[in-house]
């Protein structure tokens, strides 16, 4: 329990990153563990108000792999990654797309629930392209509406994005989640973007490295420091940071409250990212 100059102190503390980061564009991305128990999801929800009410603008783009992974068994679908991606067949991507529509009406009502606007920002936003035959529907992006989510920004609403895009043609494509966040996040030469993961960010041994750039991923990802999962992830805020979002976060969006105290505090949690 702290006393009440450590609570004063604290109050300080977060002050001076309040104002820093006023008016500023942040975008989350909400996925994986951190979407299933009701008291993380509640914590994810309660930061995101917050820092909305203090000034913050931000894009909210979700995931939602373990739901699409349910459905798909309940279905009798066996669920298919190549090179990190899930294959998506016309069945699939009906799922998929089912599943994000449900995801977002949620992610919505929750804010508006807290007297925050938000809304779904998913149609005519990612333009995408099909690259990979054998992934089925899975579309790279190659344009993002930005002026679309700034003019949300503008009215003072939340833009709630599925990880779903569209080609030319009109059909709909299944996308990455972190890297339709990593894409809007450059195109709006956002301020900071936060990739909530499922661990608590990036170690070399048992040490938490709590801060890296650009030059120390790949030298970790040559020297096979950097392994699994880790390196889409790190590859991602990479690439962020290489086209000006000015940091990129690797935090664990399943400890309560993670938002605030990497944003608020000296210390920080997680891993942060820089341009070399």
């Amino acid at each position: 329990m702290m006393n009440s100059q450590e609570k004063a102190k604290a109050l300080i503390e977060a002050f001076h990153y309040v104002q820093k980061f006023k008016d500023r564009i942040m975008v989350i991305k909400y996925g994986g563990n951190a979407m299933i128990a009701e008291k993380i999801k509640e914590s994810v929800f309660d930061d995101i108000s917050l820092l909305k009410q203090l000034g913050q603008k931000i894009v909210f783009v979700h995931g939602g792999g373990p739901f699409i992974d349910r459905r798909l068994h309940e279905a009798g679908i066996p669920k298919v990654v190549r090179n990190g991606l899930r294959v998506t067949d016309a069945k699939t991507l009906e799922i998929v797309g089912a599943i994000f529509k449900e995801i977002n009406r949620e992610c919505v009502e929750r804010f508006q629930r807290r007297l925050i606007a938000a809304r779904d920002a998913t149609p005519g936003l990612l333009l995408t392209k099909i690259t990979d035959d054998a992934l089925g529907y899975v579309g790279d992006i190659i344009g993002v509406n930005y002026q679309l989510l700034l003019n949300l920004l503008d009215q003072g609403m939340i833009p709630v994005v599925s990880s779903l895009g569209a080609t030319a043609e009109g059909r709909m494509t299944n996308i990455n989640a972190d890297t339709a966040a990593v894409e809007i996040a450059i195109s709006l030469q956002a301020a900071k973007l936060t990739i909530l993961t499922n661990v608590d960010g990036v170690f070399l041994g048992d040490t938490l490295i709590s801060h890296m750039n650009t030059r120390d991923i790949q030298t970790g990802i040559e020297k096979g420091t950097i392994t699994g999962g880790m390196i889409p992830k790190l590859m991602a805020c990479s690439r962020a940071v290489a086209q000006e979002v000015a940091k990129a976060h690797l935090i664990n969006g399943t400890s309560e409250h993670a938002l605030l105290l990497e944003l608020f505090t000296e210390s920080g949690i997680g891993t942060e990212v820089v341009k070399s």
